[in-house]
């Protein structure tokens, strides 16, 4: 398996680009791949929600936050650099069976390896929590027997509140088709006074996923075809209105 660790926070749309142009890869044929990333500020959407009924667009616009959506299902978070993203792409995912399984493998996955860095969590459906609060959650998309599954885990807080964007944590919160599920949340930095980089927090996770799929991992890096793609696909999508915001 390859793995991927940039922890440099990157364009949204890019970032989201490249999520497609491995998964891409990999349908294709390429190794499996594990990818541990950072974001610059932005707003992401899940692949079928409603832009204007889960962001605040005008804070959004008034912070230079921008709006992108993902291929992905599930609800909107909130990316920004104090966030760390980590990406498995997988050729052949029928050994983690259905989309609930596959949450609760991985997310029991991420949590130990939380675990070996001191940090108690609990996995519900698609979220880990510490407590009552949420610390992180994940989506997937599926493509004949392809998995691409991700997760964002709350390191750091950010200086705009996540409830100043996301409607959901409003209440008067009312989506039109797939909702978001709101739930106090906190970070990793805030729930546990313990400090780690997110280099440290990459190697733990690569460590804990290379066992849970019995792959050795050796060090990668994009292949020229994935760049390509990525640079593709944003100018054709991730940079664009009309597929950010269509709905």
């Amino acid at each position: 398996m390859r793995l991927i660790v940039d922890v440099e926070p990157c364009s949204p749309s890019h970032g989201l680009a490249l999520e497609e142009a491995i998964f891409e890869q990999v349908r294709g044929g390429g190794e499996d791949a594990l990818r541990i990333w950072v974001n610059r500020h932005a707003v992401i959407l899940g692949r079928s929600q409603s832009a204007v009924h889960e962001v605040d667009m005008r804070q959004a616009a008034s912070a230079s936050i921008p709006v992108l959506r993902r291929i992905s299902g599930g609800g909107t978070v909130y990316h920004y650099p104090g966030n760390l993203n980590v990406s498995l792409y997988v050729g052949d995912g029928r050994s983690l069976k259905g989309v609930k399984e596959t949450f609760i493998r991985l997310g029991e996955t991420i949590a130990a390896a939380l675990f070996r860095l001191g940090i108690q969590t609990s996995v519900q459906e698609n979220a880990l929590f510490i407590a009552c609060k949420k610390i992180g959650g994940a989506a997937q998309a599926r493509r004949g027997n392809s998995l691409l599954y991700h997760t964002t885990l709350l390191v750091r807080p950010d200086t705009i509140p996540t409830q100043a964007l996301l409607l959901a944590l409003r209440k008067d919160y009312h989506p039109v088709g797939v909702r978001s599920r709101p739930h106090a949340m906190t970070t990793l930095a805030e729930a546990t006074r313990i400090g780690h980089s997110m280099n440290e927090f990459a190697s733990v996770f690569a460590s804990e996923l290379c066992k849970g799929f019995d792959q050795p991992l050796w060090k990668g890096y994009l292949t020229p075809k994935e760049r390509e793609r990525a640079h593709e696909l944003v100018e054709e999508k991730y940079g664009c209105d009309q597929w950010n915001l269509y709905r």
